[in-house]
């Protein structure tokens, strides 16, 4: 494989990482080549209790592909950002309403690779909510929270995967996670564990190359 043909497929996997910016860096040697690379990242992800959506970025991911001029293997090493992003969550068709901001901020770089046409990332985060409101029909009742701290109880495992990528468009990688409890949020722990505590929770991430202006 030429070393062009590397580049190209490490772009491929830095352009699947996710997430939420995590996992353990992978280390440099005098036989890693790093490329830098960054990417515009967008997408959404479904809670599984509830069956409700919400929005994922525009963010941003920069790091660097990591080629073993070697083996040939590739890797990569990257940073995610992603904004504050809103949940609207509707129970009992739409009788009762909860809106909240969900904050997820990466743990550690986020790590992962390519083979046989197949990119798999790995991530971890921690989910913090905040500016919770509840209300019949109308969110205007709001939950208290102590702020900075209504966080998981530890921090979210996200392994996403793309197949059959094709290097000349953007790449979406798609997997599933669990949230686990929440703690420190006050009188809303209970009440966030029953509503979005869970396994078979959805992710989807798109990531497409940033162009030079």
């Amino acid at each position: 494989m030429s070393i062009s043909r590397k580049v190209r497929t490490g772009a491929l996997a830095a352009a699947a990482v996710v997430g939420l910016s995590l996992a353990a860096a992978v280390p440099a040697s005098a036989d890693v080549v790093e490329i830098p690379v960054s990417y515009d990242v967008a997408g959404s992800t479904t809670v599984q209790k509830t069956g409700s959506a919400m929005k994922l970025g525009p963010g941003t991911l920069d790091g660097a592909l990591l080629i073993d001029d070697q083996t040939g293997s590739v890797g990569l090493r990257a940073d995610l950002s992603l904004p504050p992003a809103q949940a609207d969550i509707s129970l009992a068709s739409g009788i009762i309403r909860v809106k909240a901001k969900v904050t997820v901020t990466p743990t550690a770089p986020a790590t992962g690779t390519i083979a046989n046409g197949t990119l798999t990332t790995h991530a971890t985060a921690n989910m913090e909510i905040s500016d919770i409101w509840a209300g019949f029909v109308v969110p205007v009742i709001p939950v208290p929270t102590v702020p900075g701290s209504c966080k998981t109880s530890k921090p979210l495992d996200l392994t996403l995967t793309a197949e059959n990528v094709d290097i000349t468009q953007p790449i979406t990688v798609k997997g599933t996670y669990t949230i686990p409890d929440f703690t420190n949020c006050f009188i809303a722990d209970l009440a966030l564990g029953a509503l979005v505590s869970g396994p078979n929770n959805t992710i989807s991430l798109t990531m497409t190359p940033k162009t030079d202006s």
